[in-house]
């Protein structure tokens, strides 16, 4: 059964589809061996990840079993750990070019976020979660992102004391610095502001393929590590509680 139904299961399947594909040949390039440079395969590996999450945006959307979106996470492991050993084997003259694919940005950080909603509510485990911090790094810069780390067992971590992206992320930054007894609330003001946060971009109404559900994936990591009462708003448009609730749901 859908879970968003604003598109129709043919949307999805296409998109889902023509997903699949552009994955497989991104793959193929970073596995060609001569084929492209190493700055080449480490932005290749780059947009892997990213993608990766849009495909399981897209699945979440459709309705598919969660169960059996582990083999991605794992893929997206991967992925990301090429994208490193290939920064890593840039010569010394070109390491600047690693910078703009490592360091936090406002939409990065969505698609990290992302990364570990899926991660953790889907019970990836220590070793794995640890793994995907330790690529993350960046300790020490983003309140929101380093006090979520410490909670997912990366205790000896750095931590900022505001959040980098305060205009985006500072009233979910307030659901994790919070007393228990107020994170429902404060969660719920989140998620009533989170469409407008998140730019208001009406992608349903274009006639284009870049739409894939409305979700709040920060907000069903913050309800999973903190374990939020979600009672008051469990059936919010944007909060995805089949993720959050797995594998009840």
């Amino acid at each position: 059964m859908l879970r968003d139904t604003l598109k129709d299961k043919n949307y999805y399947d296409n998109s889902i589809e023509f997903s699949i594909e552009c994955l497989k040949e991104d793959i193929d390039d970073v596995n060609y061996e001569d084929k492209f440079n190493y700055e080449v395969k480490m932005n290749t590996a780059f947009g892997l990840v990213r993608d990766s999450m849009e495909l399981l945006h897209l699945k979440y959307s459709r309705g598919d079993n969660l169960a059996e979106f582990k083999p991605l996470l794992l893929e997206t492991l991967t992925y990301r750990q090429w994208q490193k050993k290939f920064a890593d084997a840039l010569p010394p003259n070109e390491q600047v070019a690693r910078i703009s694919k490592e360091e936090l940005g406002e939409h990065k950080t969505e698609t990290l976020l992302q990364w570990l909603a899926f991660s953790y509510c889907l019970n990836m485990g220590q070793d794995y979660y640890q793994q995907v911090l330790n690529l993350i790094a960046n300790q020490g810069q983003d309140g929101l992102l380093d006090n979520l780390a410490i909670a997912m067992g990366d205790t000896g971590r750095e931590v900022a004391e505001n959040p980098l992206f305060k205009k985006r992320f500072g009233k979910l930054h307030k659901v994790v610095i919070a007393e228990p007894a107020q994170r429902p609330q404060l969660l719920k003001t989140y998620l009533d502001a989170w469409y407008k946060l998140y730019g208001s971009p009406d992608l349903h109404l274009m006639d284009t393929d870049t739409y894939k559900g409305y979700w709040c994936w920060e907000a069903a990591l913050v309800v999973k590590l903190y374990n939020i009462d979600d009672s008051s708003f469990i059936d919010h448009e944007y909060y995805p509680k089949d993720l959050v609730h797995w594998p009840q749901y």
